[in-house]
């Protein structure tokens, strides 16, 4: 009976939170991909029922079940702003509602999907004699278990054969020996680990250039609009403007940086940085401006006198400095490279710098272990000479590859031209053999599925 009360107390004020933050959450979700806000998916409740268990939408609606019913670390159908949800757990808070019908319980078992509930053995299935939990032993101690995944495996076998084995002991000494002083417990603990596990230190780690490129963007955000309001108004003395400048300041960074989260400013690494990147930085700046605007004076942040020039100041200042620095550490990254010769990788060439040449050289750098060291391209068209693709200096033409493979001793080429034919390939490779380079082809061809 306390259990209970205690389900339905916390339920309320869960479903409370979960009113407060719908329009928010509901808003990203939907601008960030088609389909419903919320997510209904199948799970194994008390005695063996099947129960719709609720959770905001964080994949891309797909038609009919696509890929297992568990979802590791990287899955592509996560949507951008479902991995910020399933990170904070925020997607959860609609289960509230499931605690208030009945169906789930505070703290008790995570419920299991059907076809993985399928495969526990004869002694666990006394975990099914009591309501699955929103939280419990095994969500605090497996509170990131998506991360648990080793690259490459399959989701469902490794589950079953590595995960299952350690979590179904501890679901089954908590039922042995629950109590609500022991609910309270688990309570204030998953709590506890909701908070300070968004954040791992393996997270922040394998994060820890994005993150600095985050704060640094940040402190920008702050100098480009007081530089924006010393601009308008030649001063920092007038208490007035002064006082809306202050009270400006944090909100500029809270508003701006979901935004350019959302723009994916951070999904790209410095050294990859292209034209495309420096157009969504653009965008995304222009963007965070309007919302700024819009935010600062629905709010009453600033009247009406204020001057809306400073935004637009901020605006251009903004972007130039964004653009700038993100381009400067591009170019030292590309100097330091070229000055630092990777003696344990081979130095290699990519002939053709076009789309082909784009897709080479993002396979040959994506891998961290990659035993080639990419030094530029070759092009037979004159325009593209001296030019650079995506930071790798296109160096001269086929003509130029003996003198080409000296100067910087080149040990390969990878062949990467758009529909090449067989005797061009044959042609192309000859020439590369007769210099003795290692030559490995990469071809772009247009496919068409023939028609049903």
């Amino acid at each position: 009976m306390l259990t209970r009360i205690l389900d339905i107390i916390v339920s309320c004020i869960g479903l409370l939170l979960l009113l407060l933050m719908l329009p928010w959450i509901g808003l990203l979700i939907k601008i960030d991909s088609r389909g419903p806000i919320f997510y209904r998916c199948q799970r194994v409740g008390m005695g063996g029922k099947i129960f719709s268990m609720y959770k905001f939408r964080t994949m891309y609606e797909t038609p009919g079940n696509l890929g297992p019913s568990l979802t590791p670390q990287g899955d592509p159908r996560v949507t951008p702003v479902g991995r910020v949800l399933r990170r904070l757990k925020l997607n959860e808070f609609p289960q509230f509602l499931n605690i208030l019908k009945g169906d789930m319980t505070l703290i008790g078992p995570r419920p299991e999907a059907p076809d993985l509930a399928a495969v526990y053995p004869e002694a666990a299935q006394e975990i099914f004699s009591v309501k699955p939990g929103l939280a419990g032993p095994n969500q605090i101690m497996g509170r990131n278990e998506e991360e648990l995944y080793p690259p490459g495996v399959d989701p469902v076998q490794y589950y079953i054969e590595h995960i299952l084995p350690l979590k179904l002991p501890l679901d089954l000494e908590y039922i042995k020996d629950k109590s609500i002083f022991k609910n309270l417990k688990y309570l204030f603990l998953s709590l506890k680990v909701t908070v300070t596990g968004a954040i791992t230190l393996q997270h922040l780690t394998d994060n820890r250039s994005q993150i600095y490129l985050m704060l640094a963007d940040a402190v920008l955000c702050l100098l480009s609009f007081s530089l924006a309001h010393y601009l308008r108004f030649e001063s920092f003395t007038d208490p007035n403007s002064q006082k809306y400048l202050h009270g400006l300041l944090p909100w500029v960074v809270v508003v701006r940086l979901p935004i350019f989260i959302y723009f994916g400013f951070y999904h790209t690494l410095i050294r990859y940085i292209s034209f495309d990147d420096i157009k969504m930085v653009t965008k995304g700046v222009a963007i965070s401006s309007l919302v700024l605007i819009c935010f600062s004076f629905f709010f009453g942040l600033v009247i009406y006198g204020y001057s809306r020039a400073v935004f637009f100041i901020d605006w251009f200042c903004l972007t130039t400095l964004l653009v700038g620095y993100r381009a400067l550490l591009k170019s030292l990254y590309l100097r330091y490279k070229a000055e630092t010769p990777s003696e344990d990788k081979k130095r290699v060439l990519i002939w053709g710098a076009g789309d082909a040449g784009e897709l080479c050289l993002h396979y040959l750098l994506k891998d961290k272990q990659t035993i080639y060291d990419v030094v530029g391209f070759i092009d037979d068209e004159p325009l593209k000479r001296n030019s650079r693709l995506n930071g790798i200096k296109i160096l001269g033409d086929r003509h130029h590859l003996k003198l080409l493979t000296q100067l910087y001793k080149i040990q390969g080429i990878f062949l990467a031209m758009h529909n090449l034919s067989e005797a061009e390939l044959q042609q192309a490779t000859k020439v590369c053999h007769n210099l003795g380079l290692e030559t490995k082809v990469f071809q772009l061809r247009a496919t068409v599925s023939p028609s049903s």
